[in-house]
């Protein structure tokens, strides 16, 4: 099953320029960016300022927290984002979309971007393994939780991701 991953950024440490990867390199974001590594054949880094990046993408300016854009610009930025997606989900023929992001921005990509239909009419399903968790710290330690389990294993992406949220195989 080809599988393509969305990382969301979350805070920027640091000002300037660099990659994706590296300017959004907080721990939370390490943690989801490496199960990505694990379980997606692609991924993306989904910045509140640039939109979908790929990792290795230069980027430069200061992103803020997506609860603080105005409901105009969540609605925008999420169609943007899901037309991206569902583009790439088409050209690469992906089977299944995993999303590491917040409630927050889960539901406008859902509700303001048609995040579901769109995939589904691109021809793959969207899985959440986030949803349902709880909190940051939750969701924290479940992913470090994932991530022994596929260092452990001699094949780290044969467990792969159910389409039940906040689970996986």
């Amino acid at each position: 099953m080809e599988t393509f991953g969305l990382v969301q950024a979350g805070a920027c440490p640091f000002r300037g320029r660099g990659t994706a990867v590296d300017r959004y390199a907080t721990a939370f974001f390490t943690k989801k960016a490496e199960l990505a590594d694990l379980v997606c054949d692609e991924w993306v880094v989904l910045s509140e300022r640039h939109g979908a990046l790929d990792p290795d993408e230069t980027v430069e300016g200061v992103d803020r927290e997506f609860t603080a854009l105005e409901p105009a610009e969540q609605a925008r930025w999420s169609m943007d984002v899901v037309a991206d997606v569902a583009s790439r989900v088409r050209k690469n023929e992906y089977d299944r979309v995993v999303v590491f992001a917040d409630r927050p921005m889960r539901d406008a990509l859902k509700e303001r971007g048609g995040l579901l239909s769109r995939i589904a009419a691109a021809g793959a399903e969207t899985v959440e393994p986030l949803a349902g968790i709880g909190g940051r710290e939750r969701q924290e330690r479940w992913l470090d939780e994932q991530l022994s389990i596929r260092r452990d294993a001699a094949d780290p992406t044969a467990a792969d991701l159910e389409s039940t949220p906040g689970e996986l195989s």
